[in-house]
């Protein structure tokens, strides 16, 4: 079924450099006119304190949060992020994040009231009170960040082309520092275009991405290297060489790990299991689809200029023979 897909798209090479060109532009054009969406913990926001002691933390969270989810939504107030801290000691807490221009004065009245008079009865000997806050970030993604992390990821797809042209051919370090730069620019213009909160996780998984697909891509070339001169029609050739297996089940296993790990790890690291995720779906896009596709053209137009020096008739300086005996003592 890979295969039948691959034989459509292998001579697509043109619509699907539009689609990534689009993509690209639709994706920078949003970001110009709305702006980047970062995450709550990037960007200035009003939060709301539920302090509860530990015991009802444990034994209670259920229900503050009920509370609190009902108070919420009477008062029209959307919540951006919540988190939750065990405290040092006996104090534990329940943070919800909201807009900076959120009023939340008539929240905090009304939860103090209603969690006070249920401390006073059926919560007796419960500890919770309420506390609002606004804080103004003052550092967020800066722009040495993102200038540091382009240059890298153009260094590295340099260095791809370089190694790749030297060990297989120029052609092929094309594709390779080709397809590396657009994995980076392709996982941060869908992140930016679908509105994903925007953290520095996003730096990682953009550099991330060039490697990745240069070695999901040399899988593919090791084969084609190993069936040059085949008989078969060339995109007949190059989608016979496809790495299929091999970048289908990288695909598989690397999918399900970073499922597992953003699962089961802090928030932190979970926002960076989802980033990532998205980074290697587009290397395995590019290295699968698009790298076979413009391989296409870039083998018919080396195997063209091959063929306009045989025409010329250079074959270049023939090796010269060694002389024998007789010819010597002719020449003497």
């Amino acid at each position: 079924m890979m295969n039948k897909l691959l034989t459509k798209t292998v001579k697509k090479w043109k619509l699907l450099s539009i689609i990534l060109g689009a993509v690209l532009a639709l994706s920078l054009a949003l970001t110009l006119i709305f702006g980047v969406n970062h995450a709550a913990s990037l960007s200035d926001n009003a939060s709301l304190t539920v302090t509860v002691n530990r015991n009802a933390y444990n034994s209670k969270i259920e229900q503050i949060e009920e509370i609190c989810e009902s108070e919420f939504e009477e008062n029209g107030l959307k919540v951006r992020m919540v988190k939750y801290g065990e405290m040092s000691g006996d104090d534990c807490e329940i943070v919800y994040v909201f807009d900076k221009d959120a009023d939340l004065s008539k929240a905090k009245a009304d939860l103090t009231t209603t969690f006070a008079a249920k401390t006073a009865g059926e919560w007796n000997g419960s500890f919770i009170s309420v506390s609002v806050s606004l804080e103004e970030t003052l550092v967020t993604i800066s722009t040495a960040q993102i200038v540091r992390t382009v240059i890298a990821v153009v260094v590295f797809s340099a260095l791809a082309f370089a190694y790749v042209a030297l060990r297989y051919r120029l052609n092929m370090g094309v594709l390779t520092a080709i397809c590396s730069f657009a994995s980076s620019a392709l996982t941060a213009a869908i992140v930016l275009l679908v509105r994903i909160p925007v953290t520095s996780s996003l730096l990682y998984a953009v550099a991330l991405s060039a490697p990745v697909t240069a070695a999901l891509v040399m899988l593919t070339l090791n084969k084609l290297r190993a069936t040059m001169g085949s008989e078969l029609p060339k995109d007949e050739w190059i989608v016979a060489s496809v790495a299929t297996k091999e970048i289908l089940a990288i695909a598989a296993t690397g999918g399900v790990a970073l499922v597992l790990i953003g699962a089961i790890a802090t928030p932190v690291v979970r926002w960076f299991a989802l980033l990532s995720l998205i980074a290697f779906a587009a290397s395995v896009f590019l290295a699968l689809i698009y790298a076979p596709a413009l391989y296409l053209p870039l083998q018919e137009r080396a195997d063209k200029k091959a063929a306009e020096i045989s025409k010329t008739g250079y074959v270049g300086a023939k090796k010269q023979q060694p002389q024998t005996a007789e010819e010597e003592e002719v020449i003497s």
